[in-house]
């Protein structure tokens, strides 16, 4: 039980440090990708939609696959940090390509890169989850290596609105303490700066910025932290693995909460930049997304003990209802009213804290009931089919939320009538309640408790010994 409690900081550290550059990846695709997309190379936002659709779901049928030959892969390093080896190079090659597009940027070039991206954000992304869920299995040391994931998930897309916020304050004639003193400005003081026609300088930034952290931050990881490959009593085949997972209601449950909260964010996400932009009047997007990262990187520490102190579900219960609230209170702000939105959006940053790494800690205790009923030892499985829900769940809301405004007539970059405007405003603003309050119901009454995940634990080990008295 001593190893069980022994994992360093250092080591969590080195783990949680691959989240950052990750997490500056899905920040410029959450917000940015489909403005630039749409505005810059003028694609039409209904093609835009479905070729996003068709990338992700390519993506989706890899997640299972990957999945499964993680959790068979047997080599001197381990079993996850191969994958994710082979992962870093396809990823920093696709966004430098995405991400630097030519004037005349064709839809075949846009669709070929997204899906080379996607895949290796599966490559990666899938094995690292698994991976934190097997350096521990004790409750609440797995809320410590989540948090420390998820705190650099944080450090990740602070950074990555901070790129943006550079190019934001910058401008020719400009010095180097000049723009810091704007930078701060726009942050601290609430100052906004003229923005427009600089979005394809942000995004080639960005994609620079990844590209310099990713490799970095993977070597680090992959070197600091062991990749343990605990002897798997029983191999499972992939389809008789998703039966049994198909089987163990838990699982069936949290990955029914997380579909559904993926997609409340994804839907409102899609919509954040023309809602900041257009309906608030916020020109520096980059500042208002650096507070809010900052108050969700504050907020963790709150959450890890909110955790602690009434359980996890609970926890997150609160962060679901906070979350709606404040979007909810936004469909009533009108244009200029900016002090406004700021402090709701601070209140929201607060919420994503533990919106981020709750489901993910929750997930990796429902692993344990697995083991108990298969022997098997298979997070790689069921973090591909959390991987594979986020996917389904982000695409479909993703791709209703753009059909949706633009059925409403809704054009990026021009100037929308007073329809259009409401449209935008109703689905950015009271969206995301479709998903969010089936999700708080589902999480309420969610049944695996600290008390019951210790009695678990206790079984699982019993389990062991009884299957191999030497341990």
């Amino acid at each position: 039980m001593a190893s069980i409690l022994s994992v360093s900081r250092g080591k969590i550290m080195a783990y949680g440090g691959l989240g950052a550059p990750l997490a500056m990846i899905g920040y410029p695709i959450a917000i940015w990708i489909i403005p630039f997309y749409s505005e810059v190379t003028k694609f039409q936002l209904a093609m835009l939609a479905n070729l996003l659709l068709i990338a992700r779901f390519t993506d989706v049928i890899t997640d299972p696959l990957i999945g499964q030959w993680g959790d068979t892969t047997k080599t001197k390093i381990g079993r996850r940090k191969p994958w994710i080896i082979l992962g870093v190079p396809l990823m920093m090659f696709s966004i430098y390509r995405l991400f630097n597009p030519g004037e005349d940027v064709t839809v075949t070039y846009f669709l070929v890169w997204m899906m080379l991206m996607y895949l290796g954000s599966t490559a990666i992304g899938i094995p690292y989850g698994a991976w934190g869920a097997e350096i521990s299995s004790e409750y609440h040391q797995r809320s410590r290596i989540v948090s420390g994931r998820e705190a650099f998930t944080l450090i990740g897309l602070l950074i990555s609105a901070l790129i943006p916020l550079g190019v934001e304050v910058s401008g020719e004639g400009i010095s180097l303490r000049e723009g810091f003193a704007r930078t701060l400005s726009a942050i601290f003081l609430f100052q906004d700066f003229s923005t427009s026609n600089q979005m394809r300088e942000i995004l080639r930034y960005m994609g620079l910025g990844i590209i310099l952290l990713l490799p970095i931050f993977a070597a680090l990881a992959i070197w600091k932290v062991p990749d343990p490959m605990p002897e798997v009593k029983k191999k499972i085949p992939l389809m008789e693995g998703l039966r049994y997972a198909r089987e163990n209601p838990l699982l069936v449950r949290i990955l029914a909460i997380i579909f559904l909260v993926i997609a409340g964010e994804s839907f409102r996400n899609t919509l954040s930049l023309w809602f900041v932009r257009d309906v608030i009047g916020i020109e520096t997007v980059g500042a208002s997304y650096a507070r809010y990262f900052i108050a969700g990187f504050i907020a963790i520490p709150f959450w890890l003990w909110l955790g602690k102190a009434i359980g996890k579900h609970k926890a997150f219960c609160i962060t679901l209802v906070g979350t709606g609230t404040v979007s909810f209170l936004c469909f009533f702000l009108e244009f200029g009213d900016k002090t406004q939105f700021h402090i709701l959006f601070l209140l929201k940053g607060a919420c994503f804290g533990g919106l981020q790494f709750l489901p993910a800690s929750m997930l990796a205790d429902v692993v344990d009931i697995d083991s108990l009923k298969t022997g098997g030892r298979r997070a790689g499985t069921f973090f591909a089919l959390n991987g594979m829900i986020a996917k389904i769940s982000a695409m479909l809301a993703v791709w209703a939320a753009i059909r949706l405004v633009d059925f409403f007539g809704f054009i990026p970059g021009a100037e929308n009538g007073e329809t259009e405007m409401l449209a935008l405003r109703f689905f950015y603003c009271i969206g995301c309640a479709a998903f969010f309050l089936p999700a708080l119901f589902l999480t309420w009454f969610y049944p695996l408790t600290k008390e019951k995940h210790v009695e678990l634990r206790k079984e699982l080990e019993q389990q062991n010994l009884e299957t191999d008295p030497q341990s």
